[in-house]
């Protein structure tokens, strides 16, 4: 008697799913199990196409310092300046406007990116990112009035808020888990190199008396969105975004641009694919700006915001006023350009140190070591600001201010971190570009409101200034611990669930998926 006949099956389809998910739950425990040094020389296209991303960092860097030089070159300050009692005085009010437009505008930057990046992909973005910021520059170089110097400013800003969201989106989605804080952290590193540059370009032109003094460092700041165009044919398309956009051949070519020799493509794609859908069915509304502040996903957003105050807690806006304010003290001009320079030097360094303690050790600590740092440099200066005013206090003013820039590789770099990694994967490219709104505009109150804090015919508050900053830095180490978790060895896919399962910050790290609710809120 014949054997009863099966029914024809699909085996080898079987067999292919059966082997992706194994490959696949086979890739995760690899990203578990390497170490950041080892991802590191297994993806250098991925290493290089981190730093080409981040050149519109330095732009940032470089843009956040310039113009605070310039108004200290008598150059400049005879082609904008007015006359007033037989002294060459650039208005107050235009001071602000230059740099509350420049801010304001990186806000409508922020929010535009969210929604391009969304809709014309991450790498259209950078390359508009790049014809604006050339445009700007282009305003600012022939500018000859005030008015026209603004429009510049205002062009320059937009194009600052939209490199500074879609540069973080796209490296917090093609890094791997192993380097993925890190590459994000790199964000920190490009922008005190452009502080670097600015102050190294700007200072050996100050004794020029010719409007050359000022229009050659504007001038120069055109290299930045030069060598992006250069490099940006080349640049690999997030394969996240495409996977959104259901272009799965395109993603698997980006992955194969993207990845060293012994990546497996098929693996990683079924895991962003994987991850995609998980997203999909956990929030089946579509994407907008709204559904960040609504249930789990405020949360994330609200994480987004703290982590992005972090600049301001540190005196970003006053370490760039850092010439004028130190002038305002009583430092000679002698001292404070080599205070400023040291400043900048050591924020470079600090920001490169971090990038490798970042492969070993959590964000947390490197958070709560930096803003620490920062305390004890802020409870410095006002201490020494109690004392009669010598040029010994004053130093201990100006030193405690410049080495606020050691806080600022492990503050700002492992916060930007945690920025990139905790929102939701649809909603990363508005999620971040509300965190980079939301910075810009806390940045413009700070940059009105200080002259008014500092300066000699205001409230002359001197280093007492400091007691502000370190009020700040103790609310902000308390806020870090209670609600800001850390994310460093997580995938996207498992910080969805922890953030679905409420997990508390404070728990967050030694977290096991595995684990019952007792470690939930």
């Amino acid at each position: 008697m014949d054997s009863p006949r099966e029914e024809p099956r699909k085996d080898g389809l079987i067999v292919d799913k059966i082997d992706v998910q194994h490959n696949e739950d086979a890739l995760r425990e690899t990203d578990r199990q390497m170490s950041a040094w080892q991802c590191l020389r297994q993806n250098p296209k991925i290493v290089f196409w981190t730093l080409y991303a981040n050149i519109g960092s330095t732009l940032v860097g470089f843009e956040n310092l310039a113009l605070s030089v310039c108004l200290a070159m008598p150059a400049f300050q005879k082609t904008f300046a007015t006359e007033v009692n037989g002294q060459l005085i650039i208005p107050a009010y235009w001071q602000s406007a230059w740099s509350a437009m420049y801010n304001v505008m990186m806000i409508f930057g922020s929010f535009a990116a969210g929604y391009m990046q969304d809709w014309l992909g991450r790498r259209s973005v950078i390359l508009l990112a790049s014809v604006v910021a050339a445009a700007g520059i282009a305003v600012t170089f022939v500018s000859k009035t005030s008015p026209q110097f603004l429009g510049g400013k205002i062009i320059a800003g937009f194009s600052v808020g939209l490199f500074t969201t879609t540069t973080q989106t796209y490296v917090s989605e093609i890094a791997p888990l192993p380097i993925r804080g890190m590459a994000l952290s790199v964000n920190t590193i490009m922008m005190n190199l452009g502080l670097l540059i600015a102050i190294s370009t700007s200072f050996s032109r100050v004794a020029i008396m010719d409007e050359s003094a000022f229009r050659v460092v504007f001038a120069a700041a055109w290299a930045f969105p030069g060598i992006i165009a250069l490099g940006l044919p080349f640049l690999p398309e997030s394969p996240t975004w495409l996977v959104f956009k259901n272009r799965h051949d395109k993603a698997r070519k980006a992955l194969q641009q993207l990845s060293g020799p012994t990546e497996d493509i098929d693996a990683r794609l079924a895991q962003i694919i994987d991850n995609v859908e998980t997203e999909r069915r956990m929030q089946l509304e579509a994407a907008s700006f709204a559904e960040c502040f609504r249930g789990t996903n405020w949360r994330r957003t609200r994480i987004i915001l703290i982590c992005f105050y972090v600049p301001q807690v540190i005196g970003a806006v006053l370490s760039s006023n850092a010439p004028y304010f130190l002038n305002q003290t009583g430092l000679s001009s002698a001292t404070v350009l080599m205070l400023v320079q040291v400043g900048v030097a050591a924020g470079v360094v600090s920001a490169l140190v971090n990038a490798f303690l970042m492969m070993r050790l959590r964000h947390r600590p490197l958070m709560f070591f930096g803003i620490g740092v920062c305390v004890a440099m802020y409870l410095a200066m006002g201490v020494a600001a109690a004392f009669p005013k010598t040029q010994t206090s004053l130093l201990v003013i100006g030193v405690a201010l410049v080495f606020t820039s050691i806080s600022y590789g492990p503050a700002v770099g492992a916060s930007m971190a945690v920025a990139g990694e905790v929102s939701a994967s649809k909603l990363r490219a508005k999620s971040l570009g509300i965190g980079v709104a939301f910075s810009s505009v806390v940045s413009t109150i700070w940059t009105i409101v200080l002259p008014y804090l500092f300066n000699v015919d205001q409230l002359n508050m001197g280093g007492h200034i400091g007691w502000i900053f370190f009020g700040m830095g103790i609310l902000m180490l308390f806020v870090l611990y209670f609600d800001v978790p850390g994310t460093k060895g997580r995938t996207f896919e498992e910080l969805d669930i922890m953030f679905e399962l409420g997990i508390s910050a404070r728990k967050f790290e030694k977290y096991k998926l595995n684990e019952g609710p007792a470690d939930t809120e």
